[in-house]
């Protein structure tokens, strides 16, 4: 069908980058705090990485889910919101157990 053409053109490329960015963006976040707490000067740039790096991750995570075949319009939504307003607790529940129902296939680790 014309979705799982889409899903290989599309989706399939950006699988584990999206899960490299989130990876990323948590260590600098951890790394960040870290630092900051020992009072480094540079932490405020790491946290600014942090941020960039949540960003790259949250727009690829919306473009799974949106491009989805497998969810509902409500799940849709509901796990639109859930990840932009939970950042990165829902960053960790998105890909421990949420992302292969949404992109409907076993993911290598």
């Amino acid at each position: 069908t014309l979705l799982r053409i889409v899903y290989f053109c599309c989706m399939s490329n950006l699988v584990q980058q999206t899960k490299q960015a989130f990876y990323f963006s948590l260590g600098f976040y951890l790394l960040a705090l870290l630092l900051k707490v020992l009072s480094f000067p540079f932490a405020d740039v790491l946290v600014s990485i942090a941020l960039f790096l949540s960003l790259v991750w949250l727009f690829l995570v919306l473009r799974e889910i949106i491009l989805s075949g497998r969810l509902t319009t409500i799940e849709r939504i509901l796990l639109l919101v859930f990840v932009v307003f939970g950042n990165i607790v829902a960053g960790i529940v998105y890909f421990f157990f949420l992302r292969e129902r949404v992109l409907g296939e076993s993911i290598k680790k």
